[in-house]
């Protein structure tokens, strides 16, 4: 009676947990830029007051420097507004010249990026090519590391405490798995001072800056390693004192809630499906991986514990497994989109070569579990040998798996690739303006319907529909609301439609777009029309 009722208030936890992840606030699926304002190489006249840049989701500035026409350098983090528009203010009187604004953010999802915009004021200079902001490669892989072992010890370690709950463990496996907690936390620790570095375009030199673990304190991977250290203490307690054995189920608790956090799955949308499908999925993986080393010692010492420990992991893991393999078929198609060349990407390929070894692990506990289990259970010694060595297959296949997804913090997933292309895709359609006033109707085709570079194809008419002679046609576009005075340029005429190329819009807004139409020596139409430019 007593187990019975341990078993109902655990899994009233794991329904609270899973309940209050589902209703939680919303988050999104790795930062991505969608546009600036002024747009990418706009020449303006006058200097903007602020910079905006507009992402998908809200980002942190993490490192904002503008570059002057002379290479000059100025930090602007202090004067960067964070959110879904990064709003940079500018330095009053800028002279004229190109300007480089160089600047990286972090997602929610705690993932670093960066670029930097080009624009000029008044004329174009010399300082023209945009600054590197890729991360130092050596950091990256000292990350990739230090994440790999934090995986190894969280799944390794927190894991087999979860496991100790359900079946008794080797006197050896609580110390070699503690100190394995222990690692973890120092791993953790160094991952944090690493991603900060990573996060700012820092190199190795620069772990122990404070802008560094600022920086990576601002991320949300800093909660990630606040509750990964909270797991990994209540995990050594647990495997090192068995009277608080008990504390397995806290540690695994935060063990999952720490890589839900944070990461790709863990901050998509949408939220009530994403982060209870991502708590289940490391829940279940924690402890199917802490069970596999006990196991394996315990199947050598081939004792009565062991065989009591094998029953166990038979009973539990077919629901651990059903857990990992439907949260994982829900994550992979929320993060992957629908299908196009997205796909063959980074973030893919990482995918694929996980799904490849998940199907041989699945394939081998299978035939553990079927084919091995019982006979080992029943005492043979050939089918215990077969699988303590299966097992041992196991968990190099798992290691592997560990270090693949550790590859998941260098790559956006597709669906956010999908949703930049998609924006990128609007933009470049054409936008259509009508004009039109008691004599002449104009219908005006500017290409792309962004900002930047256009090019305008007009076709006059009068009232009855036919076409309008003209003897020029001046064109004007001014945005009074932003301080930009009208940017006046004459059409050619082409085959019946007059033309204008390389006419630079520089911001998104409201535009007042100016026709005037030299119908003859003494006659003058003017069409007006306000136009939104996206």
């Amino acid at each position: 009676m007593r187990r019975a009722g341990t078993s109902n208030r655990i899994w009233l936890l794991v329904a609270f947990i899973l309940a209050l992840l589902a209703t939680s606030g919303p988050a999104w699926a790795h930062a991505q830029l969608l546009s600036s304002d002024p747009a990418a190489d706009a020449v303006v006249d006058t200097a903007p007051g602020a910079v905006e840049l507009t992402f998908n989701e809200p980002v942190t500035a993490l490192a904002v420097t503008l570059i002057d026409p002379q290479g000059g350098r100025q930090d602007l983090l202090s004067a960067t507004t964070s959110g879904a528009v990064l709003s940079v203010r500018m330095p009053q009187e800028l002279g004229q010249g190109t300007y480089v604004l160089s600047w990286r953010a972090a997602s929610l999802d705690s993932h670093p990026i960066g670029s930097s915009l080009v624009f000029s004021v008044g004329v174009v200079s010399g300082n023209g090519a945009a600054v590197a902001t890729a991360g130092d490669p050596t950091v990256a892989a000292a990350l990739w590391g230090s994440k790999v072992l934090l995986f190894v010890a969280l799944f390794g370690g927190v894991g087999a405490a979860a496991f100790g709950l359900a079946a008794p463990l080797p006197a050896r496996v609580g110390r070699s798995m503690g100190g394995l907690a222990a690692l973890g936390a120092v791993a953790a620790v160094a991952s944090l001072g690493l991603h900060g570095t990573d996060a700012i375009g820092g190199t190795l030199g620069q772990v122990a800056s404070a802008a560094a673990w600022r920086a990576g304190l601002a991320t949300s991977y800093g909660l990630t390693v606040g509750a990964a250290l909270g797991a990994f203490v209540l995990a050594g307690l647990a495997l090192a004192v068995p009277s608080v054995a008990a504390l397995g189920w806290p540690a695994w608790v935060l063990g999952a809630l720490s890589l839900v956090i944070s990461g790709h799955a863990g901050t998509a949308e949408p939220q009530w499906l994403t982060r209870p499908a991502v708590f289940l999925h490391i829940g279940g993986i924690l402890f199917w991986v802490g069970a596999l080393l006990p196991l394996a010692l315990h199947l050598r010492d081939r004792g009565e514990a062991g065989r009591l420990a094998l029953a166990r992991f038979s009973a539990f893991i077919p629901y651990a497994v059903a857990a990992i393999v439907v949260s994982g078929a829900v994550l992979a198609l929320i993060q992957m989109g629908p299908p196009g060349p997205q796909w063959a990407t980074g973030y893919g390929f990482i995918l694929a070569g996980k799904l490849v070894l998940l199907v041989v692990l699945f394939a081998l506990a299978l035939w553990n579990r079927f084919f091995l289990t019982r006979p080992a259970l029943a005492g043979e010694a050939r089918a215990t040998r077969h699988l303590r060595r299966s097992i041992g297959v196991e968990i190099a296949i798992v290691l592997a798996i560990l270090g693949l997804v550790a590859g998941w913090r260098f790559t956006p997933p597709p669906r956010a690739l999908a949703l930049v292309e998609a924006s990128a895709a609007a933009a470049s359609e054409p936008l259509f303006v009508h004009l039109m006033d008691d004599t002449a109707m104009a219908m005006v085709t500017m290409t792309p319907g962004g900002t930047g570079p256009v090019s305008m194809a007009i076709d006059l008419t009068d009232m009855s529909g036919a076409p309008l002679e003209a003897m020029s046609v001046t064109v004007s576009v001014a945005a009074p609301d932003k301080g930009i005075e009208p940017i006046k340029r004459e059409a050619k005429q082409s085959d019946g439609v007059w033309r204008l190329e390389g006419l630079n819009i520089p911001v998104a807004g409201i535009w007042q777009l100016d026709l005037d139409i030299r119908v003859s020596r003494f006659s003058l139409v003017r069409l007006q029309s306000p136009v939104e430019v996206p």
